[in-house]
């Protein structure tokens, strides 16, 4: 395949996965400044009403996985792409809390809906033929690209028309995304039915190679980290003398890191057996965040290691995908269960690790469990890692 119709074949997947993030991310930059300005909420009103996005994706994240097949996809992409539309178009004619809420909680359903077929689709057909890995790739970099263009875009957007009147234009976005995954899946090869019948959810769930569930674990991880980083950095930080430029600087050059290893990750692992490289990168988050607090008072020596962070959390995106969907095989009802699991693991570690991460400084200092808690999260994956290894060689044999 020549790299023009290589091209052609991953265009529209991967400009679907832009459309999907950056409205739904343009949507979080602007929807707190419209319910200040428009709906008249204070701040605790405003996190309840954001906050219903996140714990609807959550809940209804595992159940969409459990009923996904091959055959559901579609369906599945267009539905949660509407129920998106319809939550951004009715934000404007709203008013109160209780109904700004309500349009969150139909926003995160449709998102979990769509984002868990979407992937489940891709890994299921990648386009042009390349590996799970170097489609993952290709995924997180659209992700990434997505959600650095969403604030300027949209903020853009809203100065020029108006903030009513760019929910309406976001609203075009996940329909067009969906449609644009569909028509590239019709024009695939279609998955043969199995002729022995399907294993139950639950019995599937109870049945996910430990691959998968290290996966997770990957995912809860890079998320849990740059909550950690994002929730208690800027204060040890502030504490020690910086300014909150160089603050702002460093968080800034952790998501630069990030999205531009994942946009360049898809080449990358087109030519590079990227199956060995989830631990080390693992490792390497681990122990640049750990030793952030030797060095707090210094901005310069924290660069190399917010570089390292953003780093690992983008290149794990990748692999530790890529891992648990080849873990599963051709299993159509496993690609949409591994799709959830995963999705899930991100939406808790950003739920869980602030929890955690503000209960151990409280009981010892922000820097103390800068250094203790990524620690724990990596002997938990090791945990779970080194086994499947073990499994995943024994029956390669």
């Amino acid at each position: 395949m020549t790299r023009r119709e290589l091209f052609t074949a991953l265009a529209p997947v991967y400009l679907s996965v832009f459309l999907f993030v950056a409205g739904n991310s343009a949507l979080t930059v602007l929807i707190p400044v419209y319910l200040a300005r428009r709906g008249h909420l204070n701040t605790a009103a405003i996190g309840l009403v954001v906050g219903a996005f996140g714990l609807s994706s959550l809940i209804v994240r595992l159940p969409v996985g459990m009923a996904y097949t091959a055959r559901r996809g579609n369906a599945f992409l267009l539905a949660g792409g509407l129920l998106n539309a319809a939550a951004f178009a009715l934000l404007p004619v709203v008013h109160g809390a209780p109904a700004f809420a309500v349009l969150m909680a139909v926003n995160g359903i449709g998102w979990s809906i769509a984002t868990t077929a979407q992937l489940a689709l891709l890994v299921a057909k990648p386009p042009g033929g390349v590996t799970t890995t170097a489609a993952m790739g290709w995924f997180s970099g659209a992700t990434g690209l997505g959600n650095m263009a969403a604030g300027v875009v949209g903020g853009a957007i809203a100065d020029g028309i108006g903030l009513s009147a760019t929910f309406y234009v976001l609203a075009v976005t996940p329909v067009v995304g969906a449609l644009l995954m569909i028509r590239n899946v019709r024009a695939s090869t279609v998955l043969a039915p199995r002729a022995e019948a399907a294993p139950r959810s639950w019995s599937l769930l109870a049945r996910m190679p430990l691959a998968v569930w290290a996966g997770v674990l990957v995912m809860f991880f890079i998320n849990g980290l740059n909550a950690l980083q994002n929730t208690f950095y800027p204060v040890l930080a502030a504490a020690a003398g910086l300014s909150l430029t160089q603050i702002g600087a460093a968080s800034s050059l952790r998501s630069w890191a990030s999205s531009s290893s994942r946009f360049g990750s898809g080449p990358l692992f087109q030519r590079f057996d990227a199956q060995n490289l989830t631990l080390p990168l693992v490792a390497l988050g681990t122990l640049a965040t750990c030793a952030i607090p030797s060095v707090i008072g210094s901005f310069a020596l924290q660069v190399p290691l917010f570089l390292f962070t953003g780093l690992s959390r983008g290149l794990l995106r990748v692999t530790g995908s890529a891992d648990a969907f080849d873990a599963v095989g051709e299993d159509d009802r496993a690609h949409g269960l591994t799709s959830a699991l995963l999705y899930g693991g991100l939406d808790l570690g950003k739920i869980v690790l602030p929890v955690v991460g503000g209960v151990v400084a409280h009981v010892w200092s922000i820097a103390t469990m800068l250094r203790v808690v990524p620690l724990c999260l990596l002997l938990l994956y090791l945990a779970l890692a080194l086994p499947a290894r073990r499994r995943a060689e024994i029956s390669a044999v």
